[in-house]
């Protein structure tokens, strides 16, 4: 094989693993949904694997702890609702008025039956006065220590 076949073979080789990457990169990127999407155009969902991000309405909750199924709504502008139910353990930081990342399906009566529950949290940390006096107060004792 002439040098300049072995070229034009090694580049197309590499091209077509450069494509591959790049279309599997773009199929696998997750993005979530809205409510008002998801009402905008039930059917258009209906039975498929998704992902919705909203916020969950206040006073919608309720817990079963015997089946370990939680139930609430989620909305984005507090007038449409989309009720779900996830069975599993609820999340520490689950509080209703928070944000969350739900993933699963809907089902024929409108309901979105989630197999995963993230619960978006604040990125902003803030220790409680009360503690961070005695964090200072330890801090100058052991600096007084060492002197």
């Amino acid at each position: 094989m002439s040098r300049t076949v072995q070229f034009a073979v090694g580049g197309a080789v590499i091209a077509a693993i450069l494509i591959g990457i790049i279309y599997q990169g773009t199929q696998s990127t997750v993005f979530f949904h809205t409510p008002s999407e998801i009402l905008a155009a039930p059917s258009d969902f209906k039975g498929k694997l998704i992902r919705i991000g909203a916020l969950v309405l206040p006073a919608s909750t309720h817990w079963n702890e015997d089946a370990v199924r939680l139930e609430f709504k989620i909305t984005e502008d507090s007038r449409q609702t989309i009720p779900v139910i996830f069975e599993g353990v609820k999340p520490d930081m689950y509080r209703e008025g928070q944000g969350v990342v739900i993933e699963g399906r809907m089902d024929g009566q409108g309901v979105f039956r989630a197999n995963t529950l993230l619960v978006k949290h604040s990125e902003e940390y803030d220790v409680d006065q009360a503690k961070r006096i005695d964090k200072e107060q330890m801090y100058r004792s052991l600096m007084k220590a060492e002197q």
